[in-house]
């Protein structure tokens, strides 16, 4: 099990270092040498894999004690905000990605800010699943 554990967080490791070097670009803090749609299109596949991994280890993680986790608050507020975490980046943050321009609108910062939240929700969530019933 620390070695499902262990391929968990660097997934979950990956998947926020994306998240995060795109949405620094989107809210125009840095990497401006990028536009915004290559540089997603450059991440996208570091994303892919890295959800890959903690989705499915997430998975083995879970199947081994169920009733641990479906009687967690911590992990159903985990559940949800990786739920709305997956919606908002399909639904708003790839549609704001493919039309930024050069300098951020507020718009963008907006949706860059949310889009770090929601992600970093998750991993915090996570983390208190061995603390909050």
């Amino acid at each position: 099990m620390p070695l499902v554990q262990s391929v968990h967080l660097t997934g979950l490791t990956i998947l926020l270092a994306t998240v995060v070097a795109m949405n620094v670009r989107l809210a125009g803090l840095g990497l401006r040498e990028f536009p915004p749609s290559a540089l997603a299109r450059q991440l996208r596949p570091w994303m892919a894999v890295a959800a890959a991994m903690s989705i499915l280890s997430g998975l083995v993680i879970f199947v081994a004690t169920p009733g641990k986790y479906l009687g967690s608050y911590a992990f159903r507020t985990k559940m949800a905000a990786l739920a709305l975490a997956i919606l908002f980046h399909f639904l708003a943050l790839r549609r704001s990605a493919a039309s930024a321009g050069e300098r951020p609108r507020s718009a963008d910062v907006i949706v860059a800010g949310l889009s770090v939240t929601l992600w970093f929700s998750v991993g915090w969530a996570g983390r208190a699943i061995a603390f909050v019933p």
